[in-house]
């Protein structure tokens, strides 16, 4: 199983030096995500400090962008990094999505994203060449004659498409057209092992594609930390973020915690909300963290074995210091380093 981190935000220079530590402790790949900021950017500005890792959007909000607007920075992206990119795209929710964005989500996100990938491969495969393209679906209509063609050398025809998928439709979409599949912090050996494994190989099915077609990818909030209160108060800050959130619900309740999760909900509607945290019990951060003394760290780590690919291994924000962050996340670097 491979190990991957997320880009810090920061200045160019401070992210330049993280994406070469992270390369030179030998992760295989980079992420950087989206909300309030852009998936793609930061990237840009890291790709040519580092040589061999790997960079990926994890994720790009999908409904919130043009899907040919999106093909075009994802082929930029692959140039500038030589062919190291991965375009993630997740739908997110439909709320913030219609309302804080101002993007366009239909309701019916899995039959969307299947036209979002037809219509980001269609541009890709006409962007080194242009002519006609034409594109007829319930969410997107492209019509043209004559698309120009680009003029920036592509040096892969496509670039590799992951999709988040938390929930099993996804997944299921997944196996069948995405070249990977990208789980959030709720990615517990549990929660992959009885809600994605079966929808994703039965897509994979349906394809007639090997497993080993795509990477699977999840995420893991991690704390390196000798003191085990401390840790676990940590990945408490983690959860309650993640509670607060209201999409993980089902994921929550399989694991046996809905009654953690009414009970913080009621709390962070009150004045005390910022005391939610001493509500979330070590056995709900153990489900889906990785938090403690590093043997302790690196062993429920391992429990995503034969589950996942790649982990990629997340320190708590909420709750936390940029100085902590950056604390933990070169103990991190230490525990795991090839």
């Amino acid at each position: 199983m491979k190990h991957a981190m997320f880009l810090p935000n920061g200045s160019s220079e401070v992210m330049i030096d993280w994406a070469q530590k992270i390369e030179a402790a030998g992760f295989a790949s980079l992420w950087q995500g989206e909300l309030t900021n852009s998936a793609l950017l930061p990237l840009a500005a890291v790709a040519p400090a580092v040589k061999n890792i790997k960079l990926g959007a994890g994720v790009v909000l999908a409904f919130t962008h043009s899907p040919v607007m999106l093909a075009f920075a994802a082929l930029d992206l692959d140039f500038l990094s030589n062919g190291r990119f991965t375009l993630g795209l997740g739908v997110g929710h439909q709320h913030r999505t219609n309302n804080w964005y101002a993007g366009r989500d239909a309701g019916k996100p899995v039959a969307q994203m299947r036209e979002y990938l037809h219509v980001l491969r269609l541009i890709m495969d006409k962007a080194s060449t242009g002519g006609e393209v034409e594109f007829q679906g319930e969410f997107y209509q492209l019509r043209s004659r004559n698309f120009f063609a680009r003029s920036t050398p592509q040096p892969r025809l496509r670039v590799p498409i992951y999709l988040a998928a938390v929930k099993p439709q996804m997944a299921r979409l997944t196996g069948e057209l995405g070249d990977g599949l990208i789980g959030n912090p709720m990615f517990s050996p549990q929660h992959v092992r009885e809600n994605i494994v079966p929808p994703l190989q039965a897509g994979l099915n349906k394809a007639g594609r090997p497993r080993s077609d795509l990477e699977v990818l999840g995420q893991c909030f991690t704390v390196v930390e000798d003191d085990l209160p401390t840790a676990y108060r940590i990945g408490a800050g983690a959860m309650v973020f993640s509670i607060w959130a209201l999409i993980y619900d089902d994921i929550f309740i399989a694991h046996g915690f809905a009654d953690t999760v009414a009970r913080v909900r009621a709390l962070q509607r009150t004045s005390e909300r910022m005391n939610a945290v001493d509500l979330v019990p070590p056995e709900m951060v153990d489900a889906f963290c990785a938090v403690g003394p590093v043997d302790r760290v690196r062993a429920k780590v391992r429990e995503r074995e034969g589950l996942l690919d790649t982990v990629v291994l997340g320190v708590p924000v909420t709750g936390t210091t940029r100085e902590q962050q950056d604390f933990y996340r070169q103990r991190i670097l230490a525990a795991f380093a090839a």
